[in-house]
């Protein structure tokens, strides 16, 4: 099969290699990302694969349908940055990786969790500014002795609550289509009542549009005074402005951020000027009590591999049976049968 990789990034090339001395397909890789001006470079393919952030346009699609390439393989799960109108409307098909890794993001959530309750930030910054003795007085909280509210109980929130179970700690779980797992132990509680009862509120839900802003002023309203918030699922799922707000008033005691609200058009500025620029993220940046991350939660060596076999396998299913598991579509449409 011949494939055109766009967005390739140098940590992926060995897997596309191992892959294509497993398969005999014809990979071209660039690092360039999937712009309509770009998409000469697939020419002659009969699929591709793609990993980026910022959005898709909608040309892209029209392009795609001209060259007779029918099949787009994400290698990330968010698919929000996608036209999925404009994809349906010139016949082209979307795979996505379901699950590159859910521990990863999950021991990853844990980590920022650690890093707050024992006021991480507070103490490096005492110590940076040569103040020893200050940085021995930030009195840490534990994580058994906490309530962690996991918002959303797919893959990457029952990994988490695994973990949670092993340390100890009383998980409360909200989800709108709850999972049954015996092997767990959770209490299901309503969206109100996590929040309310928690500690900590850790995000794990997709980022559609009826998520957006799940995490508003209402919402940190709610929660305990000092709690923590931690959101490794998707950019759109808090309202940043609002837990700044929460931050300087102390309703939040700590927050933990790998997908900012404003990735998406901060990364084109990045790409267009050269500097990642946004006050909001200045103003995050700067709070000790705040630990920001550049969407890499799940970033790991087992996630990148999956990544990359994954999407590729979906365009072979795709060839081959005319259908693959991780085909995904607009909010509101149903599968295909």
């Amino acid at each position: 099969m011949k494939i055109t990789a766009f967005g390739v990034r140098p940590d992926e090339r060995q897997h596309f290699e191992r892959w294509t001395k497993h398969t005999g397909d014809d990979i071209r890789q660039t690092a360039e990302l999937l712009t309509p001006e770009a998409l000469a470079l697939a020419k002659g393919s009969q699929g591709i694969t793609s990993f980026q952030t910022v959005p898709y346009a909608a040309g892209i699609f029209k392009a795609m349908r001209q060259l007779h390439i029918p099949w787009l393989a994400l290698r990330n799960t968010g698919v929000d940055n996608v036209d999925f109108a404009a994809a349906e409307r010139e016949g082209i098909r979307i795979t996505n990786v379901p699950a590159y890794s859910p521990n990863a993001i999950a021991e990853f959530a844990l980590a920022d969790m650690l890093y707050l309750l024992r006021q991480t930030g507070l103490v490096q910054r005492d110590l940076h500014a040569n103040h020893y003795q200050a940085a021995t007085h930030h009195i840490g909280r534990e994580l058994r002795t906490s309530t962690v509210g996991v918002i959303g109980t797919g893959r990457i929130g029952r990994s988490l609550i695994a973990s949670l179970n092993g340390i100890g700690a009383k998980v409360l779980a909200f989800d709108p289509h709850p999972k049954t797992d015996a092997s767990l132990q959770y209490e299901s509680v309503s969206f109100q009542t996590l929040l309310k009862h928690s500690d900590i509120v850790t995000l794990h839900v997709p980022g559609t549009p009826a998520n957006t802003h799940l995490i508003d002023e209402a919402a940190l309203a709610l929660m305990k005074p000092g709690s923590l918030l931690i959101n490794t699922g998707r950019p759109n799922l808090i309202d940043t402005t609002a837990v700044i707000s929460a931050l300087q008033s102390g309703q939040l005691g700590g927050v933990g951020i790998d997908t900012f609200e404003h990735e998406a058009d901060d990364l084109l500025a990045l790409d267009q000027a050269g500097r990642f620029n946004d006050p909001q993220w200045q103003t995050l940046l700067a709070m000790p009590n705040v630990i920001l991350s550049p969407h890499i939660a799940y970033y790991t060596d087992t996630a990148v591999r999956n990544m990359v076999e994954c999407a590729l396998q979906a365009l072979h299913d795709l060839q081959d049976h005319q259908a693959s598991n991780c085909e995904v579509y607009p909010e509101g449409m149903a599968k295909a049968e």
